[in-house]
């Protein structure tokens, strides 16, 4: 499968040399006239009976060109994966196959945290074979000093070589990350702990300074007593 990066001042694309040119069946009319969540745009256009198909990744970097000086952690693995299964899920409103997918982690982008993926309509391999081979990219680039990462990494290489997986049913093994509070509920509740702590900053302000003129209070008083006439007493 020839690939190659294709610029221009305004967009970057990834162009995939296909076939000799293909009818325009329902799967190229959806790819070209529809913006579907976790798929890169995708335009197919003919040269000479020959197809091309642009993907637009303009902003993203490939998989394998950040983990060629990072490694993968365990959220990154999972998050990979349910965009892998959301992508999956959007792909069947538009009667699109999950098994057109490449999943080639030079072909697998990510922007901020999202993953986008191509829809190849010529592509004949099987989804979960292609799976596998992206289970052995996890094992490859996996950080070793992250235990959940390693298990996550070692646990669906294992499973994927199994002929009937599910990777629902192994996602279901991980438990869920907690949900964060919303920013306005968290503004609100750093707010209330910075007010307490400025009042108790306050009290103890007045409170030291009660207590440093404590002394020369009480110490002017007695002299006071005693220019007066009254009975000394020991400073």
């Amino acid at each position: 499968m020839k690939t190659y990066i294709k610029e221009n001042l305004k967009r970057t694309y990834l162009v995939l040399v296909g076939e000799e040119k293909e009818e325009e069946d329902y799967q190229i009319l959806m790819l070209k006239e529809n913006e579907i969540p976790g798929i890169l745009k995708t335009d197919i256009r003919y040269v000479d009976n020959q197809s091309y198909y642009y993907y637009d990744i303009s902003g993203k970097v490939s998989l394998k060109m950040v983990y060629e000086k990072d490694q993968l952690s365990y959220t990154e693995m999972k998050n990979i994966v349910w965009g892998l299964l959301a992508t999956i899920q959007n792909l069947k409103k538009y009667m699109l196959d999950e098994n057109r997918i490449l999943l080639d982690p030079e072909l697998i982008f990510t922007d901020k945290e999202k993953y986008f993926f191509c829809y190849y309509p010529p592509c004949e391999q099987e989804a979960k074979e292609e799976f596998h081979k992206l289970t052995e990219f996890f094992v490859k680039e996996v950080n070793y000093d992250d235990e959940e990462g390693v298990r996550f990494a070692y646990m669906f290489h294992k499973s994927t070589m199994e002929e009937n997986y599910s990777i629902e049913e192994i996602m279901k093994t991980f438990p869920e990350e907690e949900e964060k509070p919303p920013l306005e509920e968290t503004l609100d509740v750093t707010f209330v702990e910075c007010q307490d702590v400025e009042e108790e900053s306050e009290e103890q302000e007045k409170r030291e300074m009660r207590d440093f003129w404590e002394k020369p209070r009480n110490l002017f008083k007695k002299v006071k007593s005693w220019c007066a006439g009254d009975e000394y007493e020991d400073l």
